[in-house]
């Protein structure tokens, strides 16, 4: 049976032609130390055409369609489907759960678990006319992306200088929000700055942008005692 007709399809509509995006292709590791308020829904309302990838490294880079054929519980999926399609527009949280990930907000990706029961939703749902998919849990994260670039122009300008520097992003949280299945966590970031005399402090924003600004000044110009101006810490 092509896995088309459960759907009533005669053929493949326009989105299942699209390739699904990798979520590693962000860097996320890279990007979470910089993360500077979480949020996890444990029932989120999604509109699933605003999915455009997976963290599942098999089925990033393939097609909707692809994984509709190829998907590896896609046969045993699709007759739970046919027998139970109610399980696509029940309201309550998704059980086995279907998890999602997105970074400020923005684009929709598959996270731990939920690729066949995406795929299966789309295909449903676009001949239905029906666009919202309910009870998922969603984790957003959001980045100080002004926090990070500081970061890195500092350690661009130092190893320009030949003075490289060992910059470590310290998280420590300040806030935490729940009710029910929702949670709000919020942090506050400073960099660990390792010179190249071992000393070590500990900057804020602000402390960043003017490390940036005396490293890029003539050595002549420099004040000496100019990191003792700043936050100094055990190494």
């Amino acid at each position: 049976m092509d896995p088309l007709d459960y759907f009533g399809l005669p053929s493949a509509p326009p989105f299942a032609h699209k390739h699904l995006l990798s979520w590693h292709d962000l860097n996320f590791h890279e990007l979470e130390p910089y993360v500077i308020q979480e949020q996890s829904h444990g029932c989120a309302s999604v509109n699933v055409f605003k999915v455009v990838g997976t963290r599942h490294t098999d089925y990033a880079g393939g097609t909707w369609l692809n994984l509709l054929h190829n998907g590896r519980r896609m046969m045993s999926n699709l007759p739970m489907f046919r027998n139970n399609p109610g399980y696509y527009l029940a309201t309550g949280p998704k059980e086995p759960y279907m998890h999602y990930v997105s970074i400020d907000g923005g684009d929709i990706y598959i996270g731990a678990e939920g690729n066949h029961r995406t795929c299966i939703a789309q295909f449903h749902f676009f001949t239905q006319g029906l666009t919202t998919l309910h009870g998922i849990r969603m984790d957003d994260y959001r980045i100080d992306w002004a926090f990070k670039a500081a970061c890195d122009e500092l350690r661009t300008t130092a190893e320009s200088i030949g003075q490289p520097l060992h910059i470590s992003v310290v998280r420590k949280m300040i806030d935490r929000n729940d009710a029910a299945d929702w949670r709000q966590d919020s942090f506050t970031l400073t960099a660990k700055v390792i010179d190249s005399k071992s000393r070590t402090f500990e900057l804020n924003h602000e402390d960043l942008q003017s490390y940036t600004r005396d490293l890029k000044r003539p050595w002549w110009k420099i004040w000496a005692g100019f990191p003792k101006r700043r936050k100094q810490c055990d190494a």
